[in-house]
């Protein structure tokens, strides 16, 4: 990676923040978006979107709820990708350092929502002198310290610590790197299974596991077969209830 593609994959990074704030949240931090983006500027579009889908399902039910702060979702996708893609390691590989990095990364926002409470009281005293310009201020100012929470460890790491990383990771033995793909797969029925844990109902499971029996067993439907008799079906569903209703 050179100076240049590790500033583009910064930046993009801190920018998925910054969507939230000013765009709604568009959910353009999440590793479906920001993998592909990532291989894409790395000039490996495929494996970006291998291991965006991949983060996906780990990342499914990391939300920032509240006050809550989950794992850090963007930079963990991209840091993990780049990973991947420089070392050759593949989605297993990427996979393992993704979730590390995300899990390490969520003390740098809790670090600027800390520092945010100061900005919080800078734009109470605004409010009582009806500065609306400085209202503004002290909120672009707590956007502009979430941004660089995101932007500065992504940078640091791709430019520091991607050599040493990708060196780790051609270095590790053969068994230690099964285990590693291993426990890739592993996170990933992990991720899905907390998700169906908590939108899965017993009168809909039946279904699921029908898409899952012609996923394993009737290769010849694809993803995209599959998608569309569950699309078709949910339409059918929705207009057989919604005369119910009426």
């Amino acid at each position: 990676m050179n100076t240049f593609q590790i500033f583009l994959i910064s930046l993009i990074t801190g920018l998925s923040y910054l969507t939230r704030r000013a765009c709604g949240d568009m959910q353009l931090e999440r590793p479906i978006v920001l993998g592909p983006l990532t291989g894409l500027i790395l000039g490996d579009f495929a494996t970006g979107l291998q291991l965006g889908a991949t983060l996906e399902l780990i990342f499914m039910g990391a939300q920032a709820i509240g006050g809550a702060v989950p794992s850090n979702v963007a930079i963990g996708s991209t840091v993990g990708t780049a990973i991947a893609i420089v070392s050759g390691t593949g989605v297993e590989g990427g996979t393992a350092v993704a979730v590390a990095t995300a899990v390490a990364c969520s003390s740098f926002e809790t670090l600027a929502k800390t520092f945010c409470s100061f900005f919080a009281h800078w734009a109470d005293g605004y409010a009582e002198k009806g500065n609306w310009r400085g209202i503004n201020l002290a909120v672009w100012m707590g956007n502009l310290l979430h941004f660089l929470a995101d932007f500065v460890p992504t940078f640091l790491a791709l430019s520091i610590g991607a050599e040493a990383l990708t060196a780790l990771m051609s270095n590790i033995p053969a068994n230690v790197m099964a285990g590693i793909n291993g426990m890739g797969k592993l996170l990933t029925a992990l991720g899905f299974g907390l998700l169906l844990n908590n939108l899965g109902t017993k009168k809909l499971m039946p279904y699921f596991f029908i898409g899952f029996a012609l996923a394993a067993y009737v290769p010849a439907f694809g993803t995209m077969g599959i998608a569309f008799i569950g699309v078709a079906y949910a339409i059918l569903y929705a207009f057989q209830h919604s005369k119910e209703v009426e």
